[in-house]
Formats: C-alpha cells, sequence, structure tokens
C-alpha cells in the first residue's frame, strides 16, 4: 500500500511539471525595448533658407588705361598694315597684361613679327578669326588661359573689363561707321574694348590714329560685331563673339 502510494505522488508531481513547462513555452516573447539608436534624429532649429549667392553690382562706368598706338604706326598704310588690325589689337592687349610701355617702334617691331608668324603657321598673312588669335596669343606670347566667348551679352562684357581684362572684338568694319577709317573702311575689322559708360563703349581702335578711347554707341557695336566668316560677302553671318586674356 505505501509503495502505491509513492507511484502515485511521483505521476502528480510528474503532471504538475509538464503543465508548468507547457505554459511556460507559449509566454510571448518579449519586444526589444528602443535603444538611442532607434530614437528619431533632432531637427535643427530656425535654419535660415539657403540663397544663390547674387552676382556683385557692377559700376555704371569703367575704363581701364590700356595704351595705344594704331595698326599703322608711322601711318604707312600698306597691304601688310591694312591687314594688322588683330595684330594690333593683340598687342595692346599683351602690353596692357604685362605692364610694359608702348610706342611707335615697338609696335611696329611686334607687328611684324607676329606677321611673320602667321606665314610660318599658314603660309601668308591673311585675316584671321577670333579663335586664332586666341591661338596666336597662345603661341606666340606664351598665355596660358585665352578664352573666346560666343553670344555674349553686355554684362558679361562688363564683368571681364571690371576684372582688369581689355577685350578684343571682331567686326563687320563698315558696320562702325567710324568718321576716321579710310573710307569707305574695312571690310572686316579687330578693335579692343576697354571700358563703358551707361550710353557708350569705350575703345581703343587701331583702325584710325584717332583711335585712342574712341567711342561707340551700344546699337552701333551690336549691328557690327561679327567673327570672320572666311568671305567678305558673308561677313554679316559672323557669330557674335569676344576674346578674353586671363592669363
Amino acid at each position: 500500500m505505501k509503495r502505491l502510494f509513492l507511484i502515485l505522488s511521483a505521476l502528480f508531481i510528474l503532471s504538475g511539471l509538464s503543465l508548468w513547462l507547457i505554459k511556460e513555452s507559449n509566454q510571448p516573447t518579449p519586444s526589444p525595448k528602443h535603444t538611442e539608436q532607434n530614437r528619431p534624429l533632432p531637427q535643427p532649429k530656425n535654419q535660415p533658407p539657403q540663397t544663390t549667392p547674387q552676382p556683385i553690382p557692377l559700376p555704371s562706368s569703367f575704363d581701364l588705361p590700356v595704351g595705344f598706338v594704331p595698326q599703322a604706326p608711322f601711318g604707312v598704310w600698306d597691304e601688310l598694315h591694312n591687314n594688322a588690325c588683330e595684330e594690333a589689337s593683340l598687342v595692346l592687349v599683351h602690353y596692357y597684361k604685362k605692364g610694359l610701355t608702348l610706342t611707335k617702334e615697338k609696335m611696329e617691331k611686334e607687328i611684324q613679327a607676329l606677321v611673320q608668324w602667321q606665314i610660318k603657321k599658314y603660309g601668308q598673312h591673311k585675316d584671321l578669326t577670333l579663335k586664332e588669335v586666341a591661338e596666336m596669343a597662345q603661341e606666340f606670347y606664351g598665355y596660358q588661359e585665352v578664352r573666346v566667348i560666343n553670344d555674349f551679352d553686355w554684362q558679361e562684357l562688363k564683368r571681364e573689363i571690371v576684372q582688369n581684362n581689355p577685350v578684343i572684338i571682331p567686326a563687320a568694319g563698315r558696320l562702325l561707321e567710324n568718321p576716321y577709317f579710310r573710307q569707305p573702311g574695312p571690310i572686316y575689322h579687330m578693335l579692343v574694348i576697354r571700358g563703358y559708360n551707361e550710353k557708350e563703349v569705350i575703345t581703343n581702335d587701331v583702325g584710325t590714329k584717332r583711335g585712342e578711347g574712341y567711342r561707340y554707341s551700344y546699337q552701333t557695336l551690336d549691328r557690327a560685331i561679327h567673327d570672320w566668316t572666311g568671305r567678305p560677302e558673308t561677313i554679316t553671318q559672323g557669330r557674335r563673339a569676344m576674346l578674353v586674356i586671363i592669363k
């Protein structure tokens, strides 16, 4: 009888233990608590809105002290000097950028050297596009940063002037209507813009001995600025462009 009591007691204990294990296995797994990494980042308060930097306003007038000697320094308007506006314009800018003093003798020497450079490169002394003048500035004078800017507006040009960069422009020469040109004036021409005011553009026009500080209206230059196309009859189809020599 005692043995039977022990067996029944053991069975009762085992049954209770089994029920407890089953209950524990059915308990839900607790969810992990939020850590610092789970918390949303704080948003900055009173952050000012981002704005695009505005360009510095241009002065209403500006004029660079670019030296001047015409393309025919001694008044000899032979074929070489008649076609030397590109060379003379480049010389004006080169001497200004280098801080050199320009004389008639120096202009003549520079023109002759540039013409010889062209003959060696192209086989002739010819009318040059603005791109070819840029190449001449790089290869003959050694400039590293030279830019031809097509379809520019007057704000772009003025900004270059204010940054101490005289600008070279090509033109349909007769549309300039300069009374001091040998009439009827050159079909193709090149000159230097050195400054501006509200009504006019200030140039050093190498096509006349009276070209120092010569002023053209914006309207006149708007009509006249055309790059060389290679043919006189299509000069007014040439692109609006300017040449800027930086360094």
